[in-house]
């Protein structure tokens, strides 16, 4: 399987195709119809195989580009159970907020769209034995999912590179650093794609996992000076597959680097 990050604005994302032998599988979608065109662009690029989405959690950046995949023939979506469950109500909870960054947005109920779940262990098989397995989770929403291809995990929000984790009225820090503590533990696994920012190694996991601990520990305080910082935390190398770019190539803004 080849494994390629597509870094798009609004608000850094980084998505991430995974090109099987037969199918291929993007993480998430972008905040609307324009991110979503680039990044599907971006994707036809690469590989014009059949397509399915999978989205990491239910915040507007991710998730609400669907409705144009889904406008270009896509017919396969899928996220956490929790996902399933609550990215209906989070569509009209943040179609206000995702204004402000998007155009042309769908209606709440367009974004409501039909999502399979990915219980903890399933796999979406591309092809030939090959396969990205699901691992459920939670700590930055309820609705985290993260997907594992090969040495990669794909892990959304729940790791941030080059800004502060995004700790939401909908996160859980103790539940967060449990979540991390179990992705460190995966077996084979050499580096983590975060939802913002570029791949990162382990380490930066650990540091970032310390850094929610004392934030944790301290959200409580009454006194907020008492209250930890969540520091903004960047990659001191850049993962690129052999022969390929580091700095990857731009297609219609969306940043494209082959990573695996």
């Amino acid at each position: 399987m080849q494994v390629f990050t597509l870094a798009s604005d609004p608000v850094r994302l980084t998505s991430v195709l995974v090109v099987g032998s037969q199918r291929a599988l993007l993480v998430d979608t972008g905040a609307g119809p324009d991110q979503a065109t680039r990044l599907l662009a971006a994707v036809r690029q690469i590989t014009d195989l059949p397509l399915v989405v999978a989205n990491t959690h239910d915040h507007w950046d991710h998730f609400f580009g669907n409705p144009t995949f889904a406008e270009a023939g896509v017919t396969g979506f899928y996220g956490s159970p929790a996902f399933v469950r609550d990215s209906p109500g989070s569509a009209w909870l943040q179609h206000a907020e995702a204004s402000e960054h998007a155009f042309d947005l769908p209606g709440p109920e367009e974004l409501a769209m039909p999502v399979d779940p990915l219980e903890d262990g399933d796999v979406l098989e591309l092809g030939d034995g090959e396969v990205v397995e699901a691992l459920v989770a939670t700590g930055h929403t309820d609705t985290d999912l993260v997907l594992r291809s090969g040495p990669l995990l794909l892990v959304g929000d729940l790791v941030e590179e080059g800004a502060p984790p995004q700790v939401g009225l909908d996160a859980s820090p103790v539940a967060w650093v449990r979540t991390l503590e179990r992705l460190l533990e995966v077996p084979g696994i050499t580096h983590v794609v975060p939802g913002h920012g570029r791949p990162v190694d382990l380490d930066f996991v650990r540091t970032q996992r310390t850094d929610l601990a004392a934030f944790a520990a301290s959200a409580d305080a009454d006194d907020p000076d008492d209250r930890a910082d969540l520091p903004a935390r960047t990659a001191t190398t850049l993962l690129a597959a052999p022969g390929t770019p580091a700095v990857g190539t731009d297609v219609l803004g969306v940043r494209v680097t082959r990573i695996h």
